[in-house]
C-alpha cells in the first residue's frame, strides 16, 4: 500500500532529472514507463487500494510527432532509396594490394567528398553519404586497407564527368610516398581526349603549340597559358566572349609559343603558368549523314595538376575544346572548333589513359619502374565517336 505523500516524493525524485535533453529519445521511454506507474500508483490511492472492475489504466497514444522515426534513421532511408536508384557504371578494378587499390573511373562519379558535394552535405545533414561519391562506396565494398578494410586516401582526383585510372592509397606509407612524387613533380599522367576540330581542322591549335620533338610518326606539341581560378564556379571565368576568360571555373591567358614564360606570382596577378604537351593519334570520322566537323583523338601529357589544365587550356589557348565539355567550349570567342551540344551522358571525352609512378618504392611493386597503371576506354565512346579499345591496342 501506497501513501499519496511517498508518490509525489517519487514523482519529483525520479522525473526532474530524466527531463535532459541531451538524451531526449531515453527520456521519452523511460519517463513513460514511470508515469504509467505513478498513474496506476494513484489510482489505488483513489480506490482505497483495490481498483474497481473496468477501470484499468489504458495506455496512452503517443503523438504523431512522437511516433516518427529518428532523423538518423529517416537519412539511411533517404540514402538507401538514392542508392537503389543509382544508375552509375561501376568501376573497373585495374590493381589492388596491400598498398594502393587503382580503379577505373566511369563518367559520373565523384572522385572524393567535396567534388560538387561529397560525404558530408551541408544541405543534407551530417549524416548524409553521397550516392555519387567514388570513394564512399569503394570503402563500402571494403576495398580498402586497415583491419577495417576502409583506409583509402585519395592521391589525386578527375573530374566527376571525366573517366580514367585512379589512384587510392591503402595506407599511410603509400600516400606519403606518392604524394611526395606528386610535389616533384616525378608522375607522369597521359589522357586520351576527344577534340573538335574547327574548319581548318587543328591547324589553329598547331599555331598556338610549340614543336618540341619533330621525329617519329607524330610529332609532339606544347601548348601554354596562364591559368588563375576565377572563385565563382561556372560562370566565373569573365564575360563571355571576353579572350583569355572563358564561362568555366579558370580564366586562361594564352601564352603563344614564342613568348617567355613566367612565375605566377603577385605580379602576374595570381596566375600560373601550365604547359600541356599532346600529339595527334587519331581522326575520327563522321558519317555521311553527319554535318559536324571532324573529332580527332588526342594523347596530352602533363605533369602538374593545376586545376581544369587539360581542359581549359585546348580550348581557351587551342581552339580545341574537348567535346562535351559546355564549360570552356561553347564560348563564342574561340577560334577552332566549338562545342554545341553535351555528349547524351553528359560526361566530357577526357579520359585519364594512365599514370605512370617510377620513382615511388612500394615493396612487390617494382613493376612501377616501367609500367604504368593504363585504363582502357570507355564503352560508350564506340557510340559516341566510332572508336574501341581494340582499335588503339597500337597507340600509345
Amino acid at each position: 500500500m501506497f501513501c499519496a505523500a511517498r508518490v509525489c516524493a517519487l514523482q519529483h525524485t525520479s522525473l526532474t532529472p530524466l527531463f535532459n535533453p541531451s538524451r531526449a529519445n531515453i527520456v521519452h521511454c523511460r519517463h513513460s514507463s514511470i508515469r504509467s506507474v505513478t498513474t496506476t500508483l494513484h489510482g489505488f490511492s483513489r480506490q482505497g487500494g483495490n481498483r474497481s472492475k473496468g477501470q484499468t489504466q489504458r495506455p496512452q497514444r503517443r503523438s504523431p510527432q512522437a511516433q516518427q522515426p529518428h532523423p538518423t534513421q529517416q537519412v539511411r532511408r533517404n540514402s538507401s532509396k538514392t542508392s537503389s536508384n543509382n544508375k552509375l557504371e561501376k568501376p573497373e578494378i585495374i590493381f589492388s594490394n596491400n598498398h594502393v587499390l587503382v580503379v577505373n573511373k566511369p563518367a559520373g562519379w565523384k572522385s572524393q567528398p567535396g567534388d560538387g558535394g561529397g560525404q558530408n552535405n551541408n544541405n543534407q545533414g551530417s549524416s548524409y553519404v553521397d550516392p555519387k561519391c567514388l570513394l564512399t562506396y569503394l570503402q563500402s565494398q571494403e576495398l580498402g586497407g586497415g583491419s577495417q578494410k576502409n583506409f583509402l586516401s585519395p592521391t589525386h582526383r578527375l573530374d566527376q564527368p571525366c573517366t580514367g585510372v585512379l589512384i587510392f592509397a591503402k595506407n599511410g606509407k603509400a600516400a606519403s610516398r606518392i604524394q611526395v612524387a606528386w610535389a616533384k613533380r616525378k608522375v607522369k599522367k597521359i589522357y586520351w581526349v576527344v577534340v573538335e576540330g574547327g574548319d581548318d581542322g587543328l591547324d589553329f591549335l598547331i599555331s598556338r603549340s610549340k614543336l618540341v620533338n619533330g621525329s617519329g610518326k607524330n610529332p609532339t606539341y606544347q601548348l601554354s597559358g596562364m591559368l588563375k581560378s576565377a572563385g565563382g564556379g561556372k560562370g566565373g571565368g569573365g564575360p563571355r566572349g571576353n579572350k583569355g576568360g572563358g564561362r568555366g571555373s579558370v580564366i586562361c591567358k594564352p601564352l603563344l609559343p614564342n613568348q617567355t614564360s613566367v612565375n605566377g606570382d603577385q605580379s602576374n596577378g595570381g596566375f600560373r603558368v601550365c604547359h600541356i604537351e599532346w600529339e595527334h593519334l587519331k581522326t575520327l570520322t563522321t558519317s555521311k549523314q553527319s554535318t559536324t566537323a571532324p573529332r580527332y583523338l588526342l594523347s596530352v601529357s602533363t605533369d602538374t595538376g593545376a586545376k581544369h589544365q587539360v581542359r581549359a587550356l585546348l580550348a581557351l589557348a587551342g581552339g580545341a575544346p574537348i567535346a562535351g565539355d559546355l564549360r570552356y567550349g561553347d564560348n563564342y570567342s574561340n577560334r577552332g572548333g566549338k562545342v554545341d551540344a553535351p555528349l547524351p551522358d553528359g560526361s566530357v571525352a577526357l579520359h585519364a589513359r594512365s599514370v605512370f609512378l617510377p620513382t615511388v618504392s612500394l615493396g612487390g611493386m617494382e613493376f612501377l619502374l616501367d609500367k604504368p597503371f593504363v585504363g582502357n576506354l570507355p564503352g560508350r565512346w564506340r557510340e559516341f565517336f566510332g572508336v574501341r579499345e581494340q582499335d588503339v591496342k597500337g597507340l600509345r
